[in-house]
């Protein structure tokens, strides 16, 4: 641990304590690395038993492990009662995903759950936020996506049917933050675009996702995607601050929508293959549904201005994959 996190944040009022949940991710890691670079938040983080810490420790002023193998409401409550924590941010999910929406949402709603009960059991001050997915804001109509969430039972676009199990686990989980402010909740849901660049954790589900398409093949057991695809993509320190931004906001029911730029998987990959300097001919993109991602009104809302942009960033994230021994192309 490093010195300048040796103190106590009592001793200094105008710092908050913030839990993450799921801090040794690939987005965990980067949100606790920014968050240490603040004057206002001290960060405390709660991971399982056997998560590797080391990446993390210089971030942190404490890092608890959970007694059991997955988080509990007992876990996050005595960490609120004992480290006074104003925050908590829930980053963390079941990865590789189940086979089933039902399987798959039975092990991530755990640690929401563990957070939004043990926040409301302690005090309605403390502001939870919870993490979403942009895929799940595509409606039937696909079109211009906002941070508005789709109106309950909503016919879901055709382009999401390859991603449908992630999708409706997303739709559960929201749902989950939906009723818990709805009965007076003090809680927030940040919808995070496709996530890339350099973290000093794992890597991203798009390290090998991206490399995937570009060979075709299948890895690590699942299909390439298709290549018209649009998504909205957001460097990993853009997105660290929109968490950061929304705890200091501390907006009860606030969705912040973070997607920097709108690019297709074709045309995404096409970028990765240009600086792994690898042949790709990308199969030519058309935006049919002429979907576009706009989190205009969360950048407003949040004071924030995106600093990264895919083209100026995509050879640092290819290097850092090599890094990390997870590139095979």
């Amino acid at each position: 641990m490093s010195a300048a996190k040796e103190f106590s944040s009592s001793e200094n009022n105008s710092v908050q304590n913030i839990l993450i949940i799921g801090a040794t991710g690939y987005i965990g890691g980067a949100l606790c690395r920014k968050l240490s670079q603040t004057q206002d938040f001290a960060v405390f983080a709660l991971v399982r038993p056997s998560s590797n810490i080391e990446a993390i420790k210089p971030f942190c002023q404490k890092i608890i492990r959970s007694q059991g193998a997955q988080f509990s409401r007992n876990d996050v409550e005595e960490i609120i009662r004992q480290h006074n924590i104003k925050k908590i941010v829930n980053l963390a999910w079941n990865m590789p995903p189940e086979s089933t929406q039902e399987a798959q949402f039975e092990k991530d709603r755990i640690a929401l759950e563990a957070a939004l009960e043990a926040a409301e059991a302690v005090s309605p001050d403390i502001h939870v936020i919870a993490t979403s997915g942009n895929f799940s804001l595509i409606t039937a109509d696909g079109g211009h996506i906002t941070e508005t969430p789709p109106p309950k039972g909503h016919t879901k676009h055709k382009c999401v049917e390859w991603v449908e199990l992630i999708v409706n686990v997303n739709l559960l989980k929201d749902g989950l933050v939906e009723e818990y402010i709805s009965k007076g909740g003090n809680a927030a849901i940040v919808y995070p675009g496709s996530v890339y660049g350099v973290s000093p954790t794992i890597g991203s589900f798009w390290d090998f996702a991206i490399q995937q398409f570009i060979t075709g093949k299948v890895y690590q057991g699942y299909q390439p995607f298709p290549p018209d695809f649009m998504t909205g993509w957001i460097h990993v320190d853009d997105l660290a601050d929109c968490y950061i931004a929304a705890a200091r906001k501390g907006l009860k029911g606030g969705h912040f929508l973070a997607t920097g730029e709108n690019l297709s998987i074709s045309q995404m990959s096409a970028l990765f293959a240009k600086a792994a300097g690898v042949d790709f001919q990308a199969p030519i993109f058309q935006n049919q549904d002429n979907v576009v991602f706009d989190d205009s009104y969360t950048r407003q809302l949040l004071q924030l201005e995106w600093k990264y942009k895919v083209a100026d960033e995509v050879n640092n994230w290819v290097e850092r994959i090599k890094e990390l021994k997870t590139y095979f192309l």
